[in-house]
């Protein structure tokens, strides 16, 4: 019933020839929650679209691209792989040739396309939404979900030859004995648009101190800190920079999972004021930023230096620094299309959303703004024209539509976020997971093809090894942005997913284990920038740790270990 209701497009039907043919697996590197009829179509629609046509752009020889749908409430991934070797044969070429750029021209390549997304994303943001009359507001949803479309289709245009680049590294390094957690020390310590949002907030931190405003700081709830701030005349410098640097920084959506029901700094800044108050402790420790990059700009030329030296040849050692240039470039590009795609374009797509949902609540439509996202996209296109038709007539119309629809969705989709029966992973599974960006990214291995207890609590838990070094401590479990708040200093994050917008919590954890996710995803990438421990992908972390529990992270061989219980 959910399902259809919020799109019979995208329902996933088990039962049809076609759903039944390939390999579905439940997104919960993405979205680890019900989605809702907004989310599922525009932001998941426009992912699916984009894996589409990026396949058939840059002719990726194993696949066309995968499927998104929707079932019991939860996202699917649905991997449709070419079988037929005549096929891939004729696809090899061009992307051999793409790829072949790629490893000569990476930047180049890289910034024609990213920044049309930022034309894309500053085109919409430049828009004040409030200002628009009903005719316009129509046209700039219209245009915010079009342009939304497009940057994920650049999204996998990029993606796929990148980790083509990444894998051609890959092979030259195991070649030569060098492993993968072993060589991607050689690939971290560049400057970031998720590093940077970082510093920036521990910039302003400090900045606090120099003020003298780090007691009122840190003793202010952060949902009154800017108000208090404002009314104070040595404090008005660090406002104006803080108001600076959310303009910059801020319009991204507070948790990285791709639906459009979670707010954007511009919109709730206390996730980002938290961040900077707990930031304090790790300033008093003397913990330095710039000292933490320096070592990992240290250790980083000293591992390039000492693989290099150990090549046999010349003609290794010339190949090697082509390959490492190229691959440096493709991991940059791992964080900063979270920020800019995943983030900034979901967050101007929910930005229009609000803004016609301010729209529908002024005129008693919906009982909430947010109530806009228990609509389907086509359903909020349909009122805003008929409001601009004749909005007489259109609020007497959709009144006795829109609130029982909201009411009924709403529960709907409590019901399938309680609800645990929607499985991991169905259709036509393979014996075993070949794609290596189901692995790399999603952490797909084989025992999450068949499952073994998926609700199990187990005291130890396997994963990748995302980041070396091993840790202990109390274990902080974090399920959404609204925890943010919780994590202190030197705490184990155990959460479902990370994305750019989790990044700032990355300067004060001790180590961090996910439920989802291979050596590409966020969570491995930023550990490895701040230097701590991380194991990714272990599929049953929040189900098997508590808060307080103190655990053993072992980044090394992608070990978690719970040494004791917390007591009740």
């Amino acid at each position: 019933m959910l399902d259809r209701s919020i799109t019979s497009l995208r329902t996933l039907r088990p039962e049809t020839d076609f759903d039944k043919s390939i390999f579905w697996f439940r997104d919960d590197l993405h979205q680890p929650y019900a989605i809702s009829p907004m989310g599922m179509t525009t932001t998941q629609a426009h992912h699916a679209w984009g894996y589409h046509v990026a396949a058939e752009e840059t002719q990726l020889p194993p696949s066309k691209g995968g499927h998104v749908k929707i079932y019991k409430g939860r996202v699917y991934i649905g991997f449709a792989l070419i079988d037929d070797p005549k096929e891939i044969g004729k696809r090899e070429p061009k992307f051999g040739e793409l790829v072949g750029y790629c490893l000569d021209n990476w930047k180049e390549y890289y910034q024609k396309l990213i920044q049309e997304v930022i034309r894309n994303l500053n085109t919409l943001n430049g828009v004040d939404t409030d200002k628009l009359i009903l005719p316009h507001l129509c046209e700039h949803l219209k245009r915010a979900e079009a342009l939304d479309r497009r940057n994920w289709e650049i999204h996998f245009t990029l993606m796929y030859p990148a980790d083509a680049v990444y894998f051609t590294f890959e092979d030259f390094c195991k070649k030569y004995d060098l492993e993968e957690k072993d060589f991607v020390i050689m690939l971290r310590g560049f400057e970031s648009i998720a590093t940077q949002t970082d510093e920036e907030l521990w910039r302003l931190a400090k900045f606090g101190i120099e003020c003298g405003i780090k007691d009122v700081i840190l003793n202010t709830e952060a949902a009154n800190l800017l108000a208090v701030l404002v009314a104070r005349p040595e404090a008005r410098p660090w406002v104006e920079k803080f108001q600076n640097f959310i303009s910059i920084y801020g319009n991204r959506v507070v948790a990285a999972h791709l639906d459009l029901t979670t707010p954007t700094w511009v919109e709730d800044p206390v996730p980002a004021l938290d961040t900077i108050q707990s930031y304090y402790a790790r300033i008093d420790s003397g913990w330095s930023f710039s000292e933490s990059k320096r070592k990992i700009r240290e250790e980083r030329e000293q591992t390039i230096g000492k693989f290099e030296a150990s090549l046999p040849d010349e003609d290794a050692k010339k190949k090697f620094r082509h390959l490492l240039e190229a691959a440096q470039g493709v991991y940059a590009f791992q964080e900063d299309h979270g920020f800019y795609i995943d983030q900034g374009s979901t967050a101007a797509m929910r930005n229009a959303v609000i803004a016609c949902g301010k729209r529908l609540y002024k005129r008693g439509l919906i009982e909430s703004i947010e109530d806009v996202n228990f609509l389907n996209f086509h359903e909020l296109v349909e009122i805003m024209e008929a409001l601009v038709l004749n909005e007489k007539i259109a609020k007497y119309h959709y009144g006795a539509m829109v609130p029982n629809l909201v009411k009924e969705r709403k529960a709907d989709c409590k019901m399938a976020e309680a609800d645990s029966d929607a499985p991991l992973t169905f259709g036509n599974i393979p014996d075993k997971m070949t794609d290596p960006i189901g692995i790399k990214v999603f952490g797909i291995i084989d025992d999450i093809l068949h499952p073994k207890g998926e609700k199990e609590v187990e005291e130890r838990l396997e994963g990748f090894p995302g980041a070396p070094g091993m840790v202990e401590g109390p274990a902080r479990v974090v399920m959404d942005y609204q925890d943010f708040q919780k994590v202190q200093t030197g705490e184990i994050l155990v959460c479902p997913y990370t994305g750019t917008a989790w990044t700032p919590l990355f300067v004060k954890i001790g180590g961090v284990v996910t439920d989802t996710g291979g050596m590409l995803t966020h969570a491995a990438i930023a550990a490895r920038e701040y230097n701590i421990p991380a194991v990714v992908g272990t599929w049953n972390a929040t189900n098997s740790i508590n808060d307080g529990d103190i655990v053993r992270v072992n980044g090394d061989v992608g070990v978690v270990e719970v040494l004791e219980r917390k007591k009740p």
